[in-house]
């Protein structure tokens, strides 16, 4: 009895994984298939294959062109994605980063998430070292995206357009001497930023303040957060901002990779 038990275990585990490997058959590059195409990448005969593809396609897992006759992934396939989309949590998938990346540089570290309504970015994580304390940053506070490391990273992968409807909108506020005011300076810096991958607040929210930034994108590549680290500019200065731009940009794509970004 025993036997025969373990038996029909084996065949339903070996069910699921051909399952698997029919559904992971498609990809962006090969969205549809024919039988005798999907038969050959899932080395199944193409009867027992079929038989597979049909109760797929009553659990509309896997849908059939009706002129064609090819196979290609069901909406019950977008449905599932949907919900594993609308269920990442950003803040829970960086806030272990955050705190590593903390750890590592003695800095404190923030998260800051895009309001391109508004023209601002959201603080919603921040990991504080009691040494490198930033007075600006509060969970929930707004900062505009021409100023500060995480403002900057969010601005300069936004289109063209929409950086200059932001600032005829809500112009360009200075908030020190070094704050970046003149539009088409402010154009160049963010350039310089796509460029490189970082961006650098030079004391432009808080004198003696620096911080280094980097972006953080979603499934589709769009950015929607950034990631910095803060500290005293005797810090972090011209010595110390390679080194901590390296580690910042590691860890935003990390990050970004978990959101299902592919680069």
């Amino acid at each position: 009895m025993e036997n025969e038990k373990n038996r029909k275990s084996n065949i339903n585990v070996r069910a699921v994984r051909r399952v698997m490997e029919i559904l992971t058959a498609f990809d962006f590059n090969q969205p549809e298939l024919g039988l005798t195409e999907l038969s050959k990448k899932v080395k199944l005969p193409k009867s027992t294959l079929y038989r597979y593809l049909e109760t797929l396609k009553e659990g509309g897992f896997i849908s059939q062109d009706p002129e064609t006759g090819k196979y290609r992934l069901g909406i019950k396939i977008f449905e599932l994605g949907s919900i594993v989309q609308n269920t990442l949590d950003l803040r829970k998938i960086a806030h272990p980063y955050l705190k590593k990346l903390a750890e590592e540089t003695g800095e404190t570290v923030h998260l800051c998430i895009l309001d391109e309504e508004r023209g601002v970015g959201v603080y919603v994580d921040k990991i504080e070292n009691p040494s490198a304390r930033v007075r600006y940053s509060q969970l929930g506070k707004t900062i505009p995206l021409h100023v500060g490391g995480v403002g900057k990273a969010l601005m300069a992968y936004l289109p063209r357009e929409k950086v200059d409807e932001i600032i005829r909108k809500y112009g360009l506020p200075k908030f020190t001497k070094n704050t970046i005011t003149d539009p088409e300076e402010l154009k160049k810096h963010l350039q310089k930023v796509k460029e490189q991958g970082y961006s650098v607040d030079n004391e432009e929210v808080e004198l003696g303040l620096r911080c280094v930034a980097a972006p953080i994108r979603d499934s589709t590549g769009k950015v929607i957060a950034s990631i910095s680290i803060s500290g005293p500019s005797a810090r972090i200065n011209e010595k110390t901002i390679p080194q901590l731009a390296e580690l910042v940009k590691e860890t935003a794509l990390k990050i970004s990779y978990e959101l299902g970004f592919k680069s």
